[in-house]
């Protein structure tokens, strides 16, 4: 994390300068990193992410967002302007996301330089006009954001997002590029699937990204179990990417359009699902999974409410207590639940897990 990383800096610093010794500093950073690891313990591994150090970072990120977005209207689709906005975005990043460490203005930096990259390569002109067809489930956003239509075209624009957030993440070490990187390769994925396939092949591929994004922030979560270092940030990101795909693409491929009209079955469906679901985060100690499943649970709730009442607007704000509460209530029992649950979960997984804090 950049808290450790200023560490390091002030201890190379202080070893230049004689202060201390190369074995000193080595000490230094190993009792930093055992009370990194005590803080994190009695945080309850607590999903910590920094968005802002004070106000000067909302300032310089207002900067940013006025200055990408006149650089898109000017560079609007012509290769060269679009080239030179990105190399704008990259020399910014080098000041204010290498020098000054800024999370904030880094976010829509990584955005913004995506955005500049992707349209930069004249891909209509090399690929072919727009096709007559329509791509499965993204059509919508496919057509008016990467391909106009085009399947190639818009799986050469998804994997261009891709290799910019993997450019910005290998050069900054930025974790929040890992989120374009992997929401790239989604897109590009998505990009071919065959519109004759139907939804429920469209939303088997959705739900296998999902999965494969969910085993790559696994990955970091499982080389880094006391969450201190920057692999836990990546992870946070791609799990906050997999939540959603694996989410949306489960309940559809589960209950269909059915949920639109809502029947105590599918209801009940939809209620074991987030059960499922709400245990697997608890385990994980993620909560990304949760909070996406909060619409189709207040869609439940909602359903079970119009039994006592037909009024709407009581319905609706009814829901929201018990939905508030329910969030509320796994909030404060997260560490008790989290410690009865990992009793049943074998060891040579739960070791790969964040520890178990004890009770006070």
């Amino acid at each position: 994390m950049i808290a450790q990383d200023d560490l390091g800096d002030d201890l190379d610093a202080g070893v230049a300068q004689g202060i201390i010794t190369n074995a000193q500093a080595s000490a230094l950073r190993a009792l930093a990193a055992e009370r990194e690891k005590a803080r994190a313990a009695a945080l309850s591994h607590e999903e910590r992410f920094r968005f802002m150090r004070g106000f000067n970072d909302f300032f310089f990120a207002s900067g940013v967002l006025l200055f990408g977005a006149g650089a898109a209207f000017f560079a609007a689709s012509v290769p060269v302007g679009n080239l030179l906005a990105a190399a704008m975005m990259w020399s910014l990043a080098e000041l204010l996301v290498a020098r000054l460490r800024l999370v904030l203005p880094g976010l829509l930096l990584v955005a913004f330089f995506a955005y500049f990259v992707a349209r930069a390569v004249p891909l209509e002109s090399w690929l072919g006009s727009p096709a007559h067809v329509t791509i499965a489930t993204f059509n919508t956003f496919l057509d008016t954001i990467t391909g106009h239509g085009n399947p190639a075209v818009a799986c050469a624009r998804a994997l261009l997002i891709a290799l910019a957030g993997l450019a910005f993440f290998v050069r900054f070490r930025f974790p929040f590029a890992m989120l374009p990187m992997a929401g790239g390769l989604v897109l590009a994925v998505m990009a071919f699937t065959p519109p004759s396939a139907g939804w429920v092949h469209a939303y088997a591929i959705l739900l296998a990204c999902g999965l494969a994004v969910f085993a790559a922030a696994m990955a970091f979560d499982v080389s880094d179990r006391a969450r201190t270092t920057r692999r836990s940030d990546c992870a946070f990101w791609l799990h906050l990417l997999a939540a959603p795909l694996i989410v949306h693409s489960l309940i559809r491929l589960t209950v269909g359009n059915a949920f639109q009209a809502m029947t105590g079955q599918v209801a009940a469906t939809i209620v074991g699902i987030v059960v499922v679901l709400t245990i697997v985060a608890v385990v994980i100690d993620r909560r990304a999974l949760l909070v996406s499943t909060l619409t189709y649970l207040g869609i439940a709730i909602a359903y079970a409410l119009k039994a006592a009442s037909t009024d709407q607007n009581k319905v609706f704000f009814a829901t929201l207590i018990v939905l508030g509460a329910m969030v509320l209530t796994l909030g404060v029992g997260w560490q008790p639940l989290r410690r009865g649950l990992m009793t049943v979960v074998p060891s040579r997984i739960a070791l790969r897990l964040p520890p178990v804090v004890t009770a006070a």
